[in-house]
């Protein structure tokens, strides 16, 4: 009885963690994205046979975990997706707090961090519920670099093993985990491990299956008859900086062009460069810090000192430099494609997680130590932004959260037996399981067509997506103007009404 008292702070991180998990799937209501509506359609392909990759998407291995648990217990997609979703949650909030331990923080420290975990609004309340790739891609990331840590600390090469086992299988999730893969074990030459002495061996152990598949691969692809073109999104890793100098030289000198002239201006238009990437680095530090939420930054400016005296050399020492791989991986992102998603840095918000942990273990637990009024300020402001994000995390949607859902239902309750509906998103298509038709919504244009050839007058109901634009507003009147026999039966709104669904109704002949 003793022992589960002292691991109470665990036990309570991880029942909350689940419970927070289930709560958050709860109130979606079974709200989709259209990524996943994707991956659902390639594993249905899957569960019937069809490997091939689809809609020129060829990375399959989540949609093939999800046809393999369908084929063996029956559930249906989207139920295996959530299941899925809760387990690598908790695959996660088990490698955050097993980081901590490693990194020498106790049972305080490893509910801190998930505490902070809890209380992000992107990673937690946005996140969770659309993107399980994203979630077994960290999770397995996170579990690599545990072992990748033990490995340097014990010396043990079972653990460079296993940190290549967890690699490959983050890989599998996201092309990324090979950046990572093949960047991170340069740590070891950053580091003295007495475990491992030789700079030679702590370099080359984590890589030791990676060097005997590079051996192998030539006799494979020469046998298989493959080329770099047949290893889908495998040759991105060959080509990667050759797109990034394509994209650099052609779209952003252009707008570089654009800016030192017609922003700029004299006598500053030699600063162009400067300026253009300045803000594209600011652009993914600002990412990299708000990520996890503020509050991890600002405790870990509270205690930037002692931090690192808190945790064990070896683990800061890869945790900080796994901190800038994960930075400039964003910044080689923004360049390659000019935008950045928060979720292609999670990685360095669960790193500042891990740190703004110890520093409010330090802030509570060391009462004897003089706290100045300025770190006490930082404190409470950090923990009114994880309060409020929690909150705001586990909170009921409002009505316009579900507008599509409740549109779709909409039509569905008044829709006649053997009647159709024309539903102009993919995600209404999904909601009233209709055929697939893509993941990308219908076009003004696919419309009009409809409406010009005589298609439309074989559907009951029409339901026409609204963005609160001019342009959309002009295109709406123009078709209203063609669309006969139909009229505005009810309209559902989205976010701040900025989005709008029309269901319109076919008058009877």
């Amino acid at each position: 009885m003793h022992n589960h008292r002292k691991h109470l702070p665990l036990y309570l991180a991880l029942a909350l963690a689940f419970i927070t998990c289930c709560r958050i799937i709860v109130i979606q209501h079974g709200w989709i994205t259209n990524d996943s509506i994707l991956y659902f359609e390639m594993a249905r392909h899957f569960a019937l046979g069809d490997p091939h990759p689809f809609e020129g998407y060829s990375w399959g291995f989540y949609p093939a975990l999800i046809a393999g648990i369908h084929t063996v217990t029956g559930l249906g997609l989207q139920a295996i997706a959530n299941l899925l979703i809760v387990i690598f949650f908790m695959l996660l909030v088990w490698g955050l707090m097993r980081m901590v331990s490693i990194a020498g923080g106790n049972d305080w420290t490893q509910f801190y961090a998930v505490v902070l975990l809890l209380g992000s609004g992107y990673i937690v309340g946005n996140i969770l519920p659309m993107a399980s790739r994203d979630l077994g891609y960290w999770a397995m990331m996170v579990h690599a670099v545990n072992q990748l840590i033990l490995y340097y600390q014990q010396g043990r090469g079972k653990h460079a093993i296993y940190w290549q086992i967890f690699a490959l299988l983050a890989t599998l999730f996201r092309i990324e985990g090979a950046v990572q893969w093949l960047v991170l074990p340069i740590a070891g030459l950053l580091i003295s491990s007495p475990a491992v002495p030789g700079r030679l061996k702590r370099l080359l152990a984590p890589y030791s299956l990676l060097m005997l598949g590079g051996l192998a691969a030539p006799f494979v692809l020469m046998a298989m008859h493959l080329s770099l073109e047949d290893l889908g999104r495998v040759k991105e890793l060959f080509t990667g900086l050759k797109d990034i100098e394509l994209n650099v030289s052609q779209d952003l000198a252009h707008r570089v062009a654009v800016m030192r002239d017609a922003v700029i201006g004299e006598p500053f238009q030699e600063f162009a460069w400067f300026t253009f990437l300045l803000a594209y680095f600011s652009i993914t530090t600002l990412k990299c810090l708000s990520v996890a939420g503020w509050a991890p930054p600002l405790l870990v400016l509270a205690e930037k000192h002692s931090i690192k005296k808190s945790m064990q050399p070896v683990a800061y020492r890869v945790l900080l430099f796994w901190l800038l791989v994960s930075w400039v991986i964003g910044c080689l992102i923004t360049f390659k494609v000019n935008l950045l998603s928060a979720r292609y840095v999670a990685l360095f918000g669960f790193v500042l997680i891990i740190f703004a942990s110890f520093a409010v273990h330090k802030l509570l637990h060391q009462a004897k130590t003089y706290i100045k009024p300025a770190k006490k300020l930082l404190l409470v402001l950090a923990a009114v932004i994880v309060i409020a994000g929690f909150i705001s995390n586990i909170k009921a949607k409002g009505a316009d959260f579900y507008y599509e859902i409740d549109a779709v239902a909409y039509v569905k309750s008044r829709l006649p037996a053997g009647q159709q509906a024309l539903y102009s998103s993919a995600k209404q298509r999904f909601y009233a399981g209709v055929p697939y038709d893509g993941r990308n919504d219908y076009e003004w244009d696919a419309l009009e067509q409809r409406i010009a050839d005589g298609r439309i007058r074989q559907y009951s109901y029409l339901v026409i997506k609204l963005d609160d634009t001019p342009e959309d507003h002009a295109r709406l009147k123009a078709v209203q103007q063609q669309l006969l026999g139909f009229e505005l039966e009810k309209t559902f709104y989205g976010h701040k009404r900025k989005k709008q669904l029309l269901v319109f109704k076919r008058l009877a002949e």
